[in-house]
């Protein structure tokens, strides 16, 4: 967790996140990378979709992750964030659109608008924090 606050404050200080929360990858690939391949031109540029986009659903058991390993304050900054987040709708006029992803660079909703997926670990989140605890998980790493 410390890595990825850390790494995340880094991309926010270079203007290559402006979000609170993580992306789905970091560092991003680039063009100059061995990574790159030539398609990510047209849909898969650094800081977008699975380069680097942030997606409620990754952030959702980010905030989960949070909870389990009782860093409660940072699960609670996270998941204000995170009702932020899933607000913005790319086309839809509602109040939460929770959206696919996110771009990186200006947390502007880019995928589809209602993904159950979003809005699911999204409550999910919402119950760790609420619960301060991980339901299912903690069964598992209990066992």
């Amino acid at each position: 967790m410390t890595w990825i606050e850390k790494e995340c404050a880094s991309l926010r200080d270079r203007g290559l996140l402006a979000v609170e929360l993580p992306p789905c990858l970091f560092p991003y690939i680039r063009r100059a990378d061995p990574d790159w391949r030539p398609r990510y031109s047209q849909f898969n540029l650094p800081g977008e979709y699975h380069n680097g986009g942030v997606w409620p659903f990754v952030c959702g058991f980010y905030v989960s992750a949070l909870v389990a390993a009782g860093r409660f304050r940072s699960a609670e900054n996270s998941l204000l964030a995170l009702t932020e987040l899933v607000r913005p709708a790319r086309e839809a006029h509602v109040t939460y659109g929770f959206n696919e992803w996110f771009r990186a660079q200006d947390g502007k909703p880019r995928g589809q608008d209602w993904q159950t997926w979003s809005a699911s670990m999204y409550l999910y989140a919402a119950e760790c924090v609420a619960t301060r605890s991980t339901p299912f998980f903690d069964e598992i790493r209990n066992a």
